[in-house]
């Protein structure tokens, strides 16, 4: 039996139950563990798919499998114009459906959970779905479930977006009833999100914490959050929050 220890070396600052937190998640395909750590720590997501699509990114490219070398790719249109990820399209024939599910099934058919997982990923792949950000969406939401993730995803097409990055931050908090905003600290001090402009209207400004130094997450941290579930199973999320902090860390 693997035993998890909680950390005790909780950094001083408020506790997490004390606010509602809320974090921007640019959409990504079959993310690693790490993605799913940090989505972790908030209570309301906002899936950033207006933001403009870009190849060659984890947007529809995943994380390792298993070996670097397990990565799949999900093809997608061609554009003559730069367009959003929620208006960019799958190309629309099932080859790479097949191939994905063929690989999914060759790399993890012996894992304790993949006579429970495969066949509903199985069922999301046979979807009728044509929009790369639905099928990102849907993944997502589907992998927050089997977690166990007490967490809510809007999806900010669906929202007003048409502000600069703080604007927009300070209005889907006020919007969704949030009193703080976690995000990378290099966000804060490279200024792409204006921290006293934050603070002046009562939004807390906190950091994601570093995945915590333990040679077991060591070896999932970045691979697909599939590996993950597909070993442990209904276990994987209780997981996670053994090893979550109690408190959270304000951006200096």
């Amino acid at each position: 039996m693997i035993q998890f220890l909680i950390s005790s070396d909780l950094s001083k600052g408020l506790l997490k139950d004390s606010m509602k937190i809320l974090s921007t998640f640019r959409p990504a395909f079959l993310p690693d563990l790490i993605y799913f750590w940090q989505m972790s720590q908030s209570q309301l997501i906002v899936f950033t798919d207006h933001l403009q699509f870009s190849k060659g990114t984890s947007i529809n490219r995943s994380a390792p499998l298993n070996t670097d070398q397990d990565v799949l790719s999900i093809p997608v249109k061609h554009d003559q114009q730069k367009v959003t990820i929620a208006q960019k399209r799958m190309v629309p024939e099932n080859f790479w459906r097949q191939k994905h599910l063929k690989t999914l099934h060759h790399l993890f058919h012996n894992f304790p959970f993949a006579e429970y997982y495969l066949p509903q990923i199985e069922e999301i792949y046979k979807a009728e779905i044509y929009s790369l950000a639905d099928l990102l969406f849907l993944l997502t939401d589907k992998i927050k479930n089997w977690l166990h993730l007490p967490v809510k995803i809007v999806r900010s097409s669906e929202l007003n977006h048409d502000r600069d990055t703080t604007e927009l931050i300070l209005q889907w908090c006020r919007q969704f009833e949030c009193q703080g905003y976690m995000a990378f600290a290099e966000t804060f001090h490279k200024g792409w999100v204006q921290k006293d402009l934050l603070n002046q209207q009562n939004i807390k400004v906190f950091q994601f914490p570093a995945l915590p130094s333990s040679h077991f997450l060591a070896n999932y941290a970045n691979k697909s959050i599939i590996h993950f579930l597909l070993q442990f199973g209904p276990e994987a999320g209780y997981i996670l929050k053994q090893y979550s902090s109690a408190r959270l860390q304000e951006v200096d």
